[in-house]
């Protein structure tokens, strides 16, 4: 179950790549990367202590390609080179809270998602993986308000 409430715009600044749901291998390989790359370094001390996955630039709909970005928030557009920022609009959003086992458990709550009936956005959708608690991870998808 969700809930749904407006929430502000702000930035994630990270590794980004296109990227589409039926090619899992290519996801893997950005997270891969991401883990690899020292992305907070590069920003600096304005970057959030938690981990964001942006889903962006949505070719249409779920399974079409869109831009994955994951990185850290931050509060200004400017990123380093090498790394891409990605603006998550002011927008209403429905909430999920995953728990248990990553990336298990997101996947389930995104397979939910996809075949549930939200009237979504597609402006932008993210992850935010909790700082603290690995098995943590709360899901924000971009959906029209009613």
């Amino acid at each position: 179950m969700s809930n749904v409430q407006e929430e502000g715009g702000f930035f994630v600044v990270g590794v980004s790549k296109v990227v589409r749901n039926d090619d899992p291998a290519a996801i893997g390989v950005l997270w891969e990367t991401f883990r690899s790359t020292d992305v907070r370094a590069r920003i600096g001390a304005d970057a959030s202590r938690e981990t964001y996955c942006v889903y962006h630039d949505y070719g249409g709909d779920f399974m079409d390609p869109y831009r994955m970005t994951i990185g850290y928030r931050v509060a200004s557009a400017v990123a380093s080179e090498g790394l891409h920022c990605a603006e998550v609009p002011r927008q209403w959003v429905a909430v999920y809270d995953v728990r248990g086992p990553q990336p298990q458990s997101l996947i389930a709550q995104w397979q939910a998602i996809w075949n549930g009936d939200l009237n979504r956005s597609y402006r932008a959708d993210y992850d935010i993986y909790d700082a603290d608690d690995p098995e943590a991870v709360s899901v924000r998808v971009g959906v029209v308000p009613s």
